[in-house]
């Protein structure tokens, strides 16, 4: 292999230009005083000295005073290996310790804000789902669960969704429950998957995700409360939960 390669490859593992080229000198000449590297290696005297004494460190030269003057010489090629394997297993340990570690330093970044608002009776509704629709777009994905309970007013306005689907082409899935079932067809659109929990699994609440915002609603024209939390790590724990009841629900076929 010419030198210029042996270089680069010098470099790649860890070697300083100088070091690869003192290096590379010392095994051409051997054992040698400081003046014959100079002159082979190009390193300026100011350099060479203490390019010496780091490679002496990494065991990859060693030197020997004879009636006061100093000789350089190159350890075997084959040390090479064993620095390989010494820079492998300190990678590993500071590997170990930055996981350790990792844990406090998580710890350190500012907590995620979380929003929650709360909504009352039926006008407290429509302003949710106004909000949801004009925070909607493409990229997105709404998904509903619980859909039994509502009433019918609900149902009328949360339809909407639905329409402004066709025109933002975003895409939804829904999880009702047998109470609800019945209002799949009027819902069914190509960006639109549905799906029915197991017979007997109710789920009282409307709960819908998208983004980062989670929607609870609950109860009659007269008491509809809708609380609407906007937190990252809270809605991520929803979509779980919604990706593992959608595992367990079956797709219910009806005909529009």
């Amino acid at each position: 292999m010419e030198t210029e390669k042996l270089k680069k490859t010098l470099i790649e593992i860890g070697f300083t230009y100088g070091e690869s080229e003192v290096y590379l000198t010392l095994l051409k000449i051997g054992e040698s005083k400081v003046g014959p590297i100079i002159k082979s290696s190009d390193i300026s005297r100011s350099k060479v000295y203490d390019i010496l004494e780091r490679l002496i460190q990494k065991g990859l030269a060693g030197k020997i005073d004879k009636n006061g003057i100093l000789y350089y010489k190159p350890s075997e090629a084959n040390r090479i290996l064993n620095i390989l394997k010494e820079k492998e297993k300190r990678l590993k340990d500071e590997e170990k310790t930055i996981k350790e570690i990792i844990p406090s330093l998580e710890s350190l970044k500012p907590k995620k804000d979380i929003k929650v608002s709360v909504y009352e009776g039926f006008e407290g509704f429509k302003s949710v789902i106004d909000k949801t629709i004009e925070e909607l777009d493409k990229t997105d994905s709404y998904e509903v669960m619980g859909i039994s309970k509502t009433t019918e007013s609900m149902r009328i306005y949360a339809s909407k969704i639905y329409e402004y689907q066709k025109i933002k082409k975003f895409k939804a899935r829904s999880i009702f429950d047998e109470l609800g079932a019945h209002k799949m067809s009027e819902r069914k659109n190509p960006l639109h998957e549905m799906k029915i929990l197991p017979k007997g699994w109710h789920t009282p609440a409307l709960f819908t995700i998208y983004k980062d915002n989670i929607g609870i609603h609950l109860g009659n024209d007269e008491k509809i409360v809708s609380i609407l939390i906007k937190s990252e790590d809270i809605a991520e724990s929803f979509k779980a939960n919604f990706e593992a009841m959608w595992r367990i629900s079956k797709p219910q076929s009806f005909h529009l």
